[in-house]
């Protein structure tokens, strides 16, 4: 479910058009198609946010296993992807990356790599992209 939590944060943010959460899904899917999680989830995969909300309420409520480590290494593969991929200005990623930390439980924001999505933001405020920069670079190589 790491995963697919992932790729719904990426889509509810806007980092993605949900094209890779859909994929993710329908793998998981066909893979346990008794899950009523799952079915839940594939009657609303065109909806983004009934999609993350039913995931943030999984996540709360109902996911026992959550391994911190394997939704880290996807989430900051992905972003690393997108990051490289200079869809974005690093002004407008910057700021998703800050919204992206936002929606993350407070159990998990405030513990690294997460946090420091929360201050990589900071240097462009007095214009200095190159820490910006350094700091998600440094970030992508976490789990190395």
């Amino acid at each position: 479910m790491e995963r697919l939590i992932c790729k719904s944060l990426l889509w509810k943010i806007g980092f993605t058009n949900g094209d890779d959460y859909n994929k993710t899904l329908d793998e998981m899917f066909i893979a346990n198609s008794d899950s009523d999680m799952l079915l839940e989830l594939e009657s609303c995969s065109s909806d983004c946010d009934t999609t993350f909300d039913v995931l943030q309420r999984y996540w709360k409520y109902g996911c026992n296993n959550f391994s911190n480590d394997v939704f880290g290494k996807c989430i900051l593969q992905d972003l690393k992807e997108i990051y490289f991929a200079n869809i974005f200005t690093i002004e407008l990623y910057a700021k998703m990356c800050y919204s992206l930390w936002k929606h993350l439980p407070s159990e998990i924001n405030a513990i690294e790599p997460f946090h420091t999505l929360s201050y990589a933001v900071d240097p462009l405020s007095w214009n200095d992209e190159k820490q910006t920069r350094k700091l998600y670079e440094e970030l992508f190589d976490f789990y190395k």
